[in-house]
C-alpha cells in the first residue's frame, strides 16, 4: 500500500509537469509548420505574410528616427543587415507567441470536441485568429496601401487553419509514458497528414484565386489578346529620358544623400544607411511629360526605397517650410511642394523590379513622385533641400509646367485585333496618376457611342490599368477611339493638346485591322 501511495504521489506531479512541455512542443510544431508554409508561399508566389505586416507596423510605430538610431548602434559592417536582423527577430517572436498560444488552446480541447469535430473547431479558431492578427498589423502598417488585402488574409487564414488543425489532431494532454514510442510514430503520421493538408489547401487557394482572377478578367479576355503588354515593364523596355549626352557614372561607395535646409537635424546618408532603413516596395507608373497621345514614354515598375516622408521626419522640418528642392549628380534640379514630398508613395528608390537601378534610371538612387510627370522624379539624386519659397527647376526654366500633374491618358496597344469566337478584341493601358482609373470605354463608330472595356484591377492607384475590349466584327479595317474615367469620376478630356507645356491630351485613335 505504501509503495502504491508513493507511486501515485510520484506519477501525478510528473504527469502534471510534463503537460505544459508537451503542449509547448505541440504548439511549436504547429507554429513552425504553418510558418514554413508561409515562407514557402512568400518565396514562390510572393504572398505577403503577417510577419511582413508586423515588420512594417514596427517601423511605423517606432518611427524612422528610432530605427535609424538602432541601426547605427550596431557594429560597423553589420548595419547593412539591420533590417534583416529585425525581420528575423520578429519572425522568432511571432513563432514564440503562437507556440505559447497552444497552452490555452489545447486546454480548451475538450470543449471543442463537444461542439465540433476535433479538427474543425481549432482549425476554425486559427482560420479567424491569424488573419485577424494580420489585419491589425495591416491596419497600422505604413505601407498597407500596397498589399492586396484579400490575397494576404486568405493566405493567412489557410495557415491559421493548418496551425489549429495540427493542434486538434494531438491526443488529450494526459501522458502515458509507456506509449512514448507509439506516440512518436503517431506524431510523424500527423505531420505527414498536416503536410498533405498544406498541399491540398494551397491548391484550393490557388483554384479560388484563379476563379476570382477569371471573373476579374485576369485570366479571361485579357489573357487571350495578343500583343497586350505585361503589368510590370521589363527594365530593358522601360523608357529612359535624360537631358545628358552622357549620363553620370556614380560611385555607390562614395555616394551620399544630403538632406538640409529648413530642418532641425541635417542628414547625410550613405547608400548603406539608406538601404538599412525601413523600406517599401510599390508598383508605380512613370510617364514623361513629353509623351504624345498614344506614345510609349510610359512604364510600370516595382520600385523599392525609403519614403521621403520618413527622411523628412528624421530631419525634423521647421515651421514655414513649403518646398523641397532635389538636385542630381548631373546638375539637374527640380522641386515639389512639401505636401507632395510627404505623400504616400513618394520614395527615394534604389531598386527597380528587385534589382539595383541601372545607370539610365538613376543609380544608385532616385526620387519617385506619384501623380507627377517623370521630370520631377529626379535621378542620381544627391541633395534634398527644404526651403520656404518657390523654386524654378531645369525644365521649368525652359518653358515646361511647374506643377506637372499627370493628365488622364489611355492607349490602344494592339493595331491588329485578336480574332475570337464571333468577334475581335483589342487592348491597352490607361493611367490617371494618383487618381486611379475607374472605367475605360472604346468607340468603334468615331465617338458616336461608347462601350465599356474589361479592366485588370491595378495593383494600386499609382499603377496603370490594363484593359481589353471585345466586339462583333467582320473582317476589315476599323477606326477605334479609347478614353478613360479617373477614380474621381472625371472623364478624360477629348481636347487635343501637344505635350508642351502641361502634357498631351486627347483621345488615342487607331486604325485596327480584323482579318
Amino acid at each position: 500500500m505504501d509503495r502504491l501511495r508513493s507511486r501515485t504521489r510520484t506519477d501525478t506531479p510528473t504527469s502534471s509537469r510534463r503537460r505544459p512541455g508537451r503542449r509547448l512542443a505541440i504548439g511549436a510544431a504547429a507554429a513552425l509548420l504553418s510558418g514554413v508554409g508561409m515562407v514557402v508561399g512568400r518565396i514562390f508566389v510572393s504572398a505577403r505574410t503577417p510577419v511582413d505586416l508586423l515588420f512594417d507596423m514596427t517601423g511605423h510605430v517606432l518611427g524612422v528616427p528610432a530605427v535609424f538610431n538602432l541601426i547605427h548602434a550596431l557594429p560597423y559592417g553589420l548595419d547593412h543587415y539591420a533590417k534583416y536582423a529585425l525581420f528575423g527577430t520578429l519572425a522568432v517572436v511571432y513563432l514564440a507567441l503562437w507556440t505559447l498560444l497552444a497552452l490555452p488552446l489545447l486546454g480548451l480541447a475538450r470543449g471543442w470536441r463537444v461542439a465540433l469535430p476535433a479538427v474543425a473547431t481549432p482549425a476554425l479558431v486559427g482560420f479567424v485568429l491569424l488573419p485577424s492578427e494580420g489585419l491589425g498589423a495591416f491596419g497600422l502598417s505604413a505601407t498597407n496601401y500596397f498589399y492586396p488585402p484579400l490575397a494576404t488574409h486568405l493566405w493567412a487564414a489557410l495557415f491559421g487553419a493548418l496551425y489549429g488543425g495540427v493542434l486538434a489532431t494531438q491526443p488529450a494532454p494526459r501522458l502515458d509514458p509507456g506509449k512514448h514510442d507509439s506516440g512518436r510514430r503517431e506524431a510523424l503520421g500527423r505531420t505527414a497528414r498536416a503536410l498533405l493538408v498544406l498541399a491540398v489547401g494551397a491548391g484550393m487557394l490557388r483554384t479560388v484565386l484563379g476563379a476570382v482572377a477569371q471573373a476579374a478578367g485576369l485570366e479571361g479576355l485579357l489573357a487571350r489578346i495578343r500583343g497586350l503588354g505585361p503589368v510590370v515593364t521589363p527594365v530593358k523596355d522601360h523608357y529612359v529620358v535624360s537631358k545628358n549626352f552622357v549620363d553620370p557614372t556614380v560611385d555607390a561607395e562614395r555616394w551620399r544623400l544630403k538632406l538640409h535646409g529648413l530642418v532641425e537635424h541635417p542628414l547625410e546618408l550613405s547608400l548603406s544607411d539608406l538601404m538599412a532603413l525601413p523600406a517599401t516596395t510599390r508598383t508605380s507608373t512613370l510617364i514623361c511629360i513629353s509623351n504624345e497621345v498614344g506614345g510609349h514614354l510610359v512604364g510600370n515598375s516595382d520600385w523599392t526605397g525609403v519614403p521621403l516622408r520618413d527622411l523628412l521626419d528624421m530631419a525634423g522640418v521647421k515651421a514655414g517650410a513649403t518646398e523641397i528642392v532635389m538636385r542630381a549628380a548631373d546638375n539637374y534640379s527640380d522641386s515639389i511642394p512639401l505636401e507632395v514630398g510627404r505623400r504616400d508613395g513618394t520614395l527615394v528608390a534604389y531598386l527597380q523590379d528587385g534589382a539595383p537601378l541601372v545607370r539610365g534610371h538613376g543609380f544608385p538612387a532616385r526620387v519617385l513622385v506619384p501623380g507627377i510627370y517623370g521630370m520631377k522624379s529626379v535621378k542620381w539624386v544627391v541633395d534634398v533641400e527644404v526651403i520656404d519659397q518657390p523654386y524654378t527647376g531645369y525644365w521649368q526654366q525652359r518653358g515646361w509646367s511647374s506643377t506637372a500633374e499627370v493628365r488622364t491618358m489611355s492607349r490602344i496597344d494592339t493595331p491588329t485585333a485578336t480574332v475570337l469566337d464571333g468577334g475581335a478584341a483589342v487592348g491597352g493601358i490607361a493611367f490617371a496618376g494618383i487618381r486611379g482609373v475607374q472605367r475605360v470605354e472604346v468607340s468603334v463608330d468615331d465617338g458616336a457611342s461608347w462601350r465599356p472595356a474589361t479592366l485588370r484591377p491595378a495593383d494600386n492607384a499609382l499603377s496603370w490599368t490594363l484593359w481589353g475590349f471585345e466586339w462583333d466584327a467582320a473582317p476589315g479595317n476599323y477606326e477605334l477611339l479609347v478614353r478613360a474615367v479617373d477614380g474621381t469620376g472625371a472623364l478624360q478630356t477629348s481636347e487635343k493638346h501637344q505635350p508642351l507645356p502641361d502634357g498631351a491630351t486627347g483621345y488615342h485613335r487607331v486604325r485596327v485591322r480584323v482579318s
